[in-house]
């Protein structure tokens, strides 16, 4: 049992040994990050008072909004899952990231907001 338990620890060590890591953001990434804002007003209003400070700066851990490498992973456990994450809080996330008054569909919007490729509004 431990030796099979040793082969599989190795052989995941393996592979993502040989996943590329993505690249880090440029400073394009993050000028589309600073700007970025929802194009529905009361979600701009709650993304900039709950989730602008961190999503728009490489200073967090949070994934930079509108930099799809930061997202794809995340993305790949479904909307259900990052929106329990963002309700309930996960890692250094906390609790609803601060906005209370978001509903599960503005956590949603919010998250499909992020993880998209973004313009910025000059």
């Amino acid at each position: 049992m431990f030796a099979k338990l040793c082969c599989v620890l190795l052989c995941s060590l393996a592979v993502s040994a040989c996943q590329k890591a993505p690249s880090p953001p440029g400073s394009a990434d993050l000028r589309v990050a600073e700007l970025a804002v929802p194009d529905e007003p009361q979600l701009a209003q709650k993304y900039a008072r709950a989730c602008q400070t961190c999503h728009s700066s490489r200073a967090s851990t949070a994934p930079l909004t509108g930099f799809v490498p930061d997202w794809q992973v995340r993305l790949q456990q479904g909307l259900p899952t990052l929106v329990t994450h963002a309700r309930e809080g996960y890692k250094a996330m906390p609790p609803r990231g601060y906005c209370n008054d978001c509903s599960d569909q503005d956590l949603e919007a919010l998250i499909v907001f992020m993880s998209s490729t973004q313009r910025a509004k000059e």
